[in-house]
This record gives structure tokens, sequence and C-alpha cells, in this order.
């Protein structure tokens, strides 16, 4: 019998469709397979030059996508009057426009919540009859300088890079604080990491800028966790705490649950603070308000002033320097010391050291530097020069070996302050955190930071072979993705 026309047709035409389908769901597959093989050995590159960070940006581009994927899949934004090119594009802008809209409607509205909500931000201060205080915020005493922006691109850089030093990585040797038997006008010191410093005589015991605990510097998760320290500390830890010192109102100065914790203590503040620590249920007779070069006399054995820094405060969006900071002098039992805060340098120190010095020892900042930020937080050898202003006799550096909250590796501070100090004849004292001694003996000097182990890389990072075969592997993920994606226009092309 003759062959059905009809029979036939439609036989060739099946077998054709079905070999074209073949062909597009190979095709489709080798341009997955390239997609997944390129992804995987191109995040790897990027791993092993230390993008991390660009790393997040990916990802979050990738959540991005997924997300605009599914809102793809209804009807949102259809509108069938439009040809379907316009359509599609108008359409795709259009999603994109509501992810990103809905994103930062969810940050600005949780962010509100919180400022008005959460206690952490404290209280709202007061304006103040202070000649620092105009329009509504404090200024530094040389109003003119001002947060670097010509360093933007290089910090950027650094921000994309990362650097294992930057933290250590395994937990850093501490010792367990144990006090001392103090006798007549004996002054013990303890170093508990950042900037808490415990100064203890007889008849007092005083704290500075107290941060305990292992969570975040700020309420909201973005700030960086504690590095771990081998013993912990607490106030239940420490003796009965009579005076609080604080410089500023900063998170990693100011922490609501340690003042909570110290609330029967005798608090000393710059400035605006007060509204903080009534909000956190501390009694207002137990907190005295100061500005600059305000003086105290606590006993006839213990005098403190607040002394100028150059920094800035604030703890949410819409308060900042509306609290005062600053730094503090201590004159007990006839030695003085000195406790900076955080402060850029600055030509007060100078006369600060006229008004107060000589200082026996000097708390001074030395940490979380950068050139985007240098008017505010000081260089090592800037350290140096402000030790030398204040003409003290010696230095313990503070503000380091806690967070990361800039680029430098951990332990420079310390390095640079202890080798440009020897430079200068000048004495550098770093006890171990932890650690007590007495003032006026033997400081202790050791350098403990350099028997932190840095940990050890992953294979990814250090392994040649797999170096070695990134590349060929990110090339033949590229040249499957092309071919599959050329294929694919070849057979609708070849449809048409």
């Amino acid at each position: 019998m003759p062959e059905d026309p009809l029979t036939s047709s439609g036989g060739t035409r099946g077998d054709t469709m079905s070999s074209a389908s073949s062909v597009v769901t190979s095709e489709g597959t080798m341009y997955l397979r390239g997609f997944i093989l390129f992804a995987v050995s191109f995040v790897l590159l990027l791993y092993r030059w230390n993008l991390e960070p660009i790393i997040y940006l990916l990802f979050t581009f990738i959540i991005f996508r997924v997300g605009l994927w599914l809102l793809s899949k209804t009807s949102l934004f259809t509108d069938e009057s439009l040809p379907e090119s316009t359509r599609s594009r108008k359409r795709g802008w259009q999603l994109s426009g509501l992810l990103i809209a809905s994103f930062f409607i969810f940050i600005l509205l949780g962010g509100v919540l919180f400022l008005n909500l959460s206690p952490q931000t404290g209280g709202a201060a007061e304006s103040f009859d202070s000649p620092h205080f105009e329009d509504g915020t404090f200024q530094n005493m040389d109003s003119e300088e001002t947060m670097a922006n010509d360093s933007f691109w290089g910090t950027l850089r650094n921000a994309m890079v990362s650097d294992s030093q930057r933290s250590p990585n395994s937990v850093l040797p501490t010792r367990e604080y144990q006090p001392l038997e103090l006798k007549d006008e004996e002054i013990s010191i303890t170093w508990l990491g950042h900037s808490t410093l415990l100064i203890q005589s007889l008849n007092h015991t005083i704290i500075t800028d107290p941060l305990f605990g292992e969570e975040h510097t700020d309420p909201l998760f973005f700030g960086p966790t504690p590095f771990p320290y081998e013993h912990t500390y607490s106030p239940s830890q420490l003796p009965q705490i009579d005076y609080v010192f604080i410089s500023h109102d900063h998170y990693d100065h100011l922490d609501m649950d340690t003042v909570e914790e110290l609330r029967d203590s005798t608090f000393y503040v710059p400035l605006g603070v007060k509204a903080h620590l009534l909000r956190w249920n501390v009694n207002e007779r137990n907190i005295i308000e100061m500005d600059w070069y305000d003086e105290a006399t606590i006993s006839d054995e213990f005098q403190v002033a607040f002394t100028p820094s150059q920094h800035f405060s604030g703890r949410g969006l819409f308060n900042m320097d509306t609290t005062l900071w600053g730094s503090w002098v201590f004159e007990l039992h006839n030695r003085s010391m000195y406790f900076s805060g955080d402060s850029g340098y600055t030509d007060e120190f100078s006369v600060i050291g006229e008004r107060y010095g000589p200082f026996d020892l000097a708390f001074i900042e030395s940490g979380q530097y950068d050139p985007a930020w240098k008017d505010v937080h000081m260089f090592p050898d800037e350290v140096i020069q402000a030790a030398k202003d204040l003409n003290a006799l010696s230095v313990l550096p503070i503000h380091n070996s806690k967070f990361e909250l800039a680029f430098h590796p951990w332990d420079e501070p310390l390095r640079l302050v202890s080798s440009k100090g020897a430079e200068q004849n000048l004495t550098i004292t770093t006890p171990m955190i932890g650690e007590t001694f007495l003032l006026n003996q033997t400081l202790p000097s050791e350098p403990w930071w350099e028997g932190v182990a840095i940990g050890t890389p992953s294979f990814l990072k250090t392994n040649p072979l797999v170096g070695v075969a990134l590349a060929p592997l990110n090339l033949v993920g590229i040249i499957w993705m092309v071919a599959g994606r050329q294929t694919k226009r070849n057979l609708d092309d070849a449809e048409e």
C-alpha cells in the first residue's frame, strides 16, 4: 500500500521535534553545567585572592535575582496591552523596583522601630549652656578638623580585601583576674581589654569605659564580636566598683548591660550622657556630668578633671554629637594618671600636659586607626607624640586587642607603639589582659602578642594544585556556557 502522506509527514515531524527537543535539553544542560563550574571556580578564585567581601556581594545579588525570578511567576505588573518585548522589559524594572523598595522600607521601618523602642540607644540629650555646644551639637576644640575623605577609594579597597591578620585566629592568652593585697598608698592597675581599666587603691576602686560580654558592639548585630579570650571578665568577678568614668557614648565604650550591673556605683560622665544612664535605671544622684576642664574633688586623696579629646559621639541616626566626649585626669595619692578615651591627635594634649602633668602613667588609645578617620583616632607615631606633649613618664596602649574595627593587623598597635616608644626613650608598658601590676614599680613589658598563633589557612587557599586548576576550570565553564547558548540560538533561528 502506498504510504499515507499524513502519517509519513506526521511521523517525520514528530521525530524532528523530538530530536530538536533533545538537542535543546542537552544544550540547556551544558549551559547549566558550565554556569555551575564557572561560578564555583570563580568563587574559589576570589577566596584565594582574599576577596571574601565580594563573594558576599555576589551572594546578595544571587538572592536578589532569585527573588526577582519568583516574583516573575506572579501576575504582578502584567499589562497585556503592551507589546511583548516592551511589556517584559517594563515589568522587569517594576519588579526590581518593588524588591529594592521593599528592602529599604524594611530597613527603615526596622530602624525607626528600634530607635524608638529599644533602650540600647539611650535617652535624648538636652541643650547645654557650654562654650562647646553650638546649634544643638558639641564641637571639637578645632572645629576645622573633619573626617578625611581623600582616602575613600583606599578605604573601599581595604573593605573589599579580607585579611586574616586583622583579628587573631586563636584564643588570646589572658590572665585570670587576681586582686593584689594593697597597703598604704599603693595603686594597682588591671587592663581588661579595649579601653576598660580597673584602678584600685585601699579606699577607691575605679573602672573606665567598662565593656564586658561576648556580644556584638552594637545592638543590631552589625558590629564585630569581641576576640575570644582565654579568661572572661564581668562585674561580678571584680571588687565592688566605687566610681565609673565614661569617655563618650559609643557602643564600644558605653555598654547598657554593664551599666545596669554597675548601677549602684557613682558615674562620672560627659555632658549629655546622663540621659542614657537615666533610661537604664541608674539613680540620678549617682550621676555627675562634667564639661571640659571641669574638676571634682572626690576625697582628700582623689581628685579628677574632665579634659578635651578630638572625637565625636552618637548612638543612633539622629543624635550625632548631642553628647560630649573627652578624656580624664586622675590624681590619686599624689600620683597622676591620664585616660585618653578616643581621640585624634590634637594640640590640646600640650595644654593638658602643662595644666595637669607630668603623668606617672598615660592610658592612650592605640588602635582602630585609618587614613579615612585620621582626625578621630591616632596612628602609633601620634600616640608617642601625644605622650610627649602630655609629659607622660610611661604609656599603656589601650583601645586594641578586643575588636576588629579597622584594617590594620590586630597586634600592629602594640608592636609599633612599643618599637617607636623605645626609639624615643619612652617607657611603654604592655601588660597581658587581666594582669594586675602596681603603679610606679616594675612595669610589665613582655610582648605577649608574639606568641599568639595566627591560625592555619584553608587548603583551598594554599594548595598549589587547586590554584593551578582553577583558571582552566573557569575557562571550561565559560566555553560550555557559550556553546550551550549559541546552540540554542542556532536552533531558534532554524525554527524561524
